[in-house]
């Protein structure tokens, strides 16, 4: 009898690898049709928000480019998270983000795309990654809204542009949630250690910021993980000792090596991670105390009247760097183009999606993942906020970055929630009109603050929230139990009046601002969101200009655009009269020498770390670089000059305050871990932390420098406001200083100035 063979099933791995393609596109075959395509065309538009004219702002924050250059040039710098080549101070943040641009300098050679793709490429993963949470969470349609309002969340598109290193911590929280849902799913044991370890990772990008997201994560895993509490609680301690072990692992060992075989700690005075991390970065950006960063109450209390009411009133650090007016408390972060531009927008919408899904889920099982993203996400929005809103040291609206995720979840998540409820009955259908209302009402406000930007917008805006609000009572009152045909299509009608007056009212603000934030680059520390009127609210960032007199740093040669600058003539000088020093210059803060470094790619000494006064190197120290020959060139003045530089003032009591390993007098020996050596001591200028105040060793590099080297003028460069204020006249024959706007005094410095041989 004839028989016939079944034709065979191909399942080569040609086969399994075109399913793995085709399922990329068209998503897991349970998913609704359109949930990748969604996907595919919201992370389309996150990309183009972050990479259109990407390198626009040059190197945007030259602090961070030096380290980044330096990086990518010196695998000791790279290790060490040194500032520059000279490997004198560290960054005065965690590693990660310096190695990561600066891993991308080495596979594609330095310049401005290469340094700003990586935070480009953690902007848009955030959202691919944070649509995956909520997808597993809140649904597919939660996801593609929540995703769509990170993609276009203005500080998020602006921290995807940038060079700090907020875009790399917002993706590793996000990874840190994504890690923690699987653990609730599987409830297996890897995926909360996994969570802890994200954390971790990002504790060493931003140190204690990082931590924000810790009681969300604590909490819903105790409330709706799988298996028994003490199960429960077991995992929970596990993933916990993996985070600390992550958080110090890298600044450990840096504590375990010799003083004098790495940089000094940059913005400490006694040489402590533990007085950065729990100090300059810690405490005092929360109280303002201290002396912990130059926006901290002491530092305010310092200057006078006049700049504390440029540099914002009573709490100079309620404004830090920013210049910010507003004060702390809660309607900070809705306050303002320079705040409120960057995340206010949906907060209160992201509260009423918070209220309502914790309602909506009251009598849920305990392990209901809806309830634990909402409780994950709510902590850890709510824990930003407080901390934002109340810190009253150093402030920058970008850190807001870090809850902007947690934001578009609770906005997300909120608006499916209440639009399918709205219909449900009349109370629903006035949390949603009022939550869309004062939404309308804050986005009218923040245009308001620019009102030079589209001024027809904030109108467009109050009229669709008004217009979806009626709509939405509509829907409320029972227009959805009308079986006609007519009232069918009056429902309708009414329906996609509501949601698209909605989404006018909701994301016409946020979207308008981050379309604005492509058309112009920025420099300098503090970035903005926004028209260049919202930037220039924002303070120390800047949209960037260069001159024809003045040497961008991002030069077209070295693949950038506007960026930060510093005088032509003065870098032409130091080039043609170098002689073979291995270091172009030394200079003061970050401000003055980070330029010089970029627009030449000559490796130049940062003196002070970033605000010019942390107290490295010492005078030993630069009369050693002098007396090897490696050095010709100080350039003290600049920086942040009058608000505590080296510039300032002459040598106080102490001398050089170093000692003869070329550290500053009490400062950490390396492995010693004493109170006083993690912390500060009174010895140590107000606590352990540099920040805007000068210390003894930081006007003794001064004052030798002017006392011991030749003046040099340099035609075409004169020196800054900062240099000349209240200095008085040079020493070592120095002429009196000009007040300009490039930079400090230049001095020439010999062998024989080093060594004081005749």
């Amino acid at each position: 009898m004839a028989t016939t063979s079944k034709p065979s099933v191909r399942t080569g791995p040609a086969v399994v690898t075109r399913a793995r393609l085709r399922s990329l596109v068209t998503g897991r075959p349970e998913d609704p049709w359109w949930s990748r395509p969604g996907l595919i065309a919201v992370g389309a538009l996150a990309g183009g928000l972050v990479f259109w004219a990407l390198t626009v702002s040059g190197y945007a924050n030259s602090w961070y480019a030096d380290a980044a250059l330096a990086a990518s040039r010196s695998w000791k710098a790279f290790f060490d998270n040194a500032a520059d080549l000279s490997g004198v101070v560290t960054l005065d943040k965690g590693p990660l983000s310096d190695w990561m641009m600066g891993l991308s300098g080495r596979i594609l050679g330095f310049s401005s795309f290469s340094m700003l793709l990586p935070d480009a490429l953690c902007g848009v993963a955030s959202v691919v990654l944070l649509h995956n949470v909520v997808r597993r969470t809140l649904g597919h349609r939660a996801a593609l809204l929540a995703a769509l309002t990170l993609a276009l969340s203005p500080v998020s598109v602006v921290m995807a542009r940038y060079n700090n290193p907020d875009a790399l911590l917002a993706l590793l929280l996000v990874a840190a949630a994504w890690a923690l849902v699987r653990a609730i799913e599987s409830g297996r044991l890897r995926h909360i250690l996994l969570c802890g370890a994200f954390v971790g990772l990002a504790f060493n990008t931003k140190m204690l910021e990082a931590y924000i997201i810790v009681p969300g994560l604590a909490v819903a895993f105790l409330i709706a993980s799988r298996g028994g509490l003490r199960r429960r609680i077991g995992h929970l301690l596990a993933g916990g000792v993996v985070m600390i072990v992550v958080s110090f692992a890298w600044f450990g060992t840096m504590m375990l090596i010799p003083a004098a075989s790495r940089p000094f700690v940059d913005s400490t005075t006694n040489d402590s991670w533990f007085s950065l991390i729990f100090g300059y970065n810690g405490l005092s950006r929360l109280t303002g105390g201290g002396r912990g960063g130059f926006g901290g109450a002491g530092a305010g209390r310092r200057l006078s009247g006049g700049a504390q009411e440029l540099f914002g009133g009573r709490h100079f650090g309620a404004g830090g760097f920013g210049g910010l007016r507003s004060s702390t408390g809660l309607t900070r972060l809705f306050t303002g183009a320079d705040v409120g531009g960057q995340i206010g927008w949906l907060l209160l919408f992201a509260l009423a999606g918070l209220i309502a899904g914790l309602w909506a889920t009251r009598r849920a099982a305990r392990e209901d993942r809806a309830r634990a993203a909402y409780v994950m996400s709510g902590l850890w929005a709510l824990a930003g906020f407080v901390v934002f809103s109340f810190a009253q040291g150093t402030f920058h609206p970008y850190y807001t970055s870090a809850m902007a995720p947690a934001v578009a979840v609770l906005a997300g998540g909120g608006a499916v929630l209440l639009f399918d409820r709205a219909r449900t009955g009349w109370g629903w259908a006035a949390a949603l009109a009022a939550a869309v209302a004062a939404t309308a009402v804050v986005s009218f406000l923040l245009l308001g603050d620019t009102p030079s930007f589209i001024p027809w917008l904030r109108w467009a805006v109050l009229a669709a929230g008004a217009l979806s609000v009626l709509a939405v009572l509509l829907l409320g009152a029972g227009l959805h139990r009308s079986s006609s045909s007519g009232g069918r299509r009056s429902r309708r009608a009414v329906f996609a009046l509501a949601l698209g007056g909605s989404l006018v009212a909701l994301l016409a603000g946020p979207t308008a601002y981050s379309i604005a934030t492509l058309g112009h680059g920025q420099t300098g520390s503090n970035p903005a969101a926004g028209p260049a009127s919202a930037v220039a609210a924002g303070g120390f960032g800047r949209a960037s200009q260069t001159a024809g007199d003045l040497a961008p740093s991002s030069a077209a040669a070295r693949g950038g655009a506007a960026g930060d600058v510093t005088s032509r003539a003065l870098v032409d000088y130091l080039v043609a009269h170098r002689d073979g020093a291995r270091y172009l210059v030394a200079a003061t803060g970050s401000q003055t020498a980070a330029p010089i470094a970029l627009a030449t790619g000559d490796p130049v000494i940062t003196m002070g770390g970033f605000m010019g006064s942390t107290p490295a190197p010492t005078v030993p120290q630069l009369r050693a670089f002098i007396a090897k020959g490696e050095l010709r060139y100080v350039i003290v003045g600049g920086g942040f000059g009058g608000f505590g530089g080296f510039g300032q003032g002459s040598a106080g009591p102490g001398g050089s305050g170093g000692d003869v390993g070329g550290r500053p007098s009490g400062g950490s020996s390396g492995a010693s871990l004493g109170l006083s050596e993690l912390f500060g001591s009174p010895d140590h200028d107000g606590g352990g932390f540099a920040g805007g105040a000068r210390s003894s060793a930081t006007t003794a590099l001064t004052a030798w420098v002017r006392s011991s080297c030749q003046a040099v003028t340099v035609p075409g460069y004169s020196t800054s406001p900062s240099a000349s204020a209240g200095a008085g006249s040079t020493g070592g024959g120095g002429a009196s200083t000009t007040r300009g706007r490039a930079g400090g005094s230049l001095y020439l410095c010999t062998r024989a100035d080093a060594t004081g041989a005749p």
